[in-house]
């Protein structure tokens, strides 16, 4: 018995030390990873890169929908292999490396290929994105919730904001001086490359961690899921629908998707009308970045009290800036980089908010034997929306201009509010309603 208690304590002694090891290693791979994300987002650089090479603008819009395409097929197809794969640290940095040559190769083509090939090039690599990133998401979430516990995980991620955007915006405005005279395609090629750059070094630093052992994975092998097919996964799907509380929650997340579709659409319209100059890109990234450094601390504070308070002030946020930049677009005096820089920022700060805030909510009312099935259900549906909602503007947006497509996101922003409103619970009533569903 003896024998057994000391055991316990040593493996105990073990963990704590390999967490305390590997904790400035993980905050430091991800510090690099927020970076490269933030110089070269899919959301925003690379739509503004694709309207800077005159893709036609149907495509540089639909290039969302193509990279929700590749991260539903990850989750519907190789989640259950991910998580049953126990060593993680190796096939996290391949993805980030991956990630690192999608950009390099679109970048690379667009320097050499006519229009056409550019476009295969950027459709290609949004998908392989798309899909590498959920795959990269699956494996992080196992690998940092069997390592770190939950204060040093909170902790890993608001400084992984935080530095990460102080340092995305310093490494930007250094490149903006050094390649100020550079023709525009020379200054975009330059931000892409530091991002895969740093996607690299992400990469590298990640395998300084001290991965648990298969054998040393004390009251981790719970059983894993097993890797189902596309009818079982539709099956799973349908069965939520009876559940009263799944309902409830699609009636207001289905509208969120839509407000999600501002930071993308918004960087679209000023690609639209600054992808020519110097400053166009560098304003934009130093925008998106600020947001990040700036929604942490923000909205943690608000989240303690209240996430209906977050989703609706969010969605609100977004609908009143989507209203003046449409009107400053219509009167013609939308000229200014910086309008739609903090146009960007503002909405950077609502959909991070909101995103926290309805996974939060979603924990507190989805019951726990449901959690994981009401979870991909929820997301397979939302990634589907956003395929179709995201093609959908993007055809507005070529056939008619950008500005109407942000008219229909207000338009939704509004609803997701009044949704968002009617639907979450405030704190107290949750609690309410929780306690008395427990007894």
């Amino acid at each position: 018995m003896v024998r057994w208690q000391n055991d316990g304590e040593m493996a105990g002694k073990s963990t704590t030390d390999l967490e305390r090891r590997n904790v400035p290693v993980l905050a430091g791979q991800s510090i690099l990873s927020q970076v490269a994300w933030t110089m070269g987002s899919p959301s925003v650089v690379l739509p503004f890169l694709a309207v800077s090479l005159e893709m036609p603008m149907f495509l540089a819009g639909a290039l969302v929908s193509v990279r929700k395409i590749g991260g539903t097929l990850s989750d519907v197809f190789l989640a259950g292999r991910i998580s049953a794969k126990q060593q993680k640290k190796r096939a996290i940095a391949l993805t980030e490396i991956g990630i690192g040559a999608c950009l390099l190769v679109a970048i690379v083509v667009a320097a050499v290929g006519g229009t056409p090939l550019i476009a295969v090039a950027f459709v290609a690599a949004f998908f392989c994105i798309g899909l590498v990133e959920e795959i990269q998401s699956l494996m992080l979430t196992d690998l940092l919730g069997d390592h770190l516990k939950s204060k040093s995980r909170m902790w890993m991620h608001y400084l992984q904001l935080g530095a990460g955007g102080l340092g995305a915006i310093a490494l930007t405005l250094i490149l903006h001086e050094i390649t100020k005279e550079n023709p525009p395609f020379s200054r975009h090629s330059t931000v892409i490359a530091a991002a895969v750059t740093f996607f690299v070094l992400s990469g590298l630093s990640i395998l300084a961690m001290a991965e648990l052992a298969r054998d040393d994975k004390t009251g981790m092998q719970a059983e894993r899921p097993q890797h189902r097919s596309a009818g079982q996964y539709i099956g799973d799907i349908r069965a939520m629908f009876d559940q009263a509380w799944f309902r409830q929650y699609l009636v207001m997340r289905l509208p969120l998707v839509v407000v999600a579709l501002a930071v993308p659409f918004f960087a679209l319209i000023a690609a639209e009308a600054h992808h020519a100059t110097a400053k166009g890109l560098t304003a934009l990234i130093i925008s998106s970045a600020s947001g990040y450094l700036i929604s942490a601390p923000l909205w943690q504070f608000i989240n303690m009290k209240s996430h209906r308070a977050v989703m609706v002030t969010g969605t609100l946020m977004v609908a009143a800036t989507g209203a003046v930049l449409v009107s400053v677009h219509y009167i013609g005096i939308d000229h200014d980089i910086h309008l739609h820089a903090v146009a960007l920022f503002i909405v950077t700060v609502a959909v991070t908010g909101i995103s926290s805030a309805r996974k939060l909510y979603f924990l507190d009312v989805a019951p726990k034997e449901q959690r994981v099935k009401g979870s991909a259900a929820i997301k397979s549906i939302c990634r589907l929306s956003a395929v179709i909602i995201s093609a959908a503007l993007a055809a507005i947006a070529h056939m008619h201009e950008v500005a109407l497509a942000i008219v229909f996101i207000v338009i939704c922003s509004l609803w997701a509010a009044y949704a968002c409103y009617r639907v979450v619970l405030p704190t107290n009533r949750l609690a309410e309603q929780q306690t008395g569903a427990a007894e």
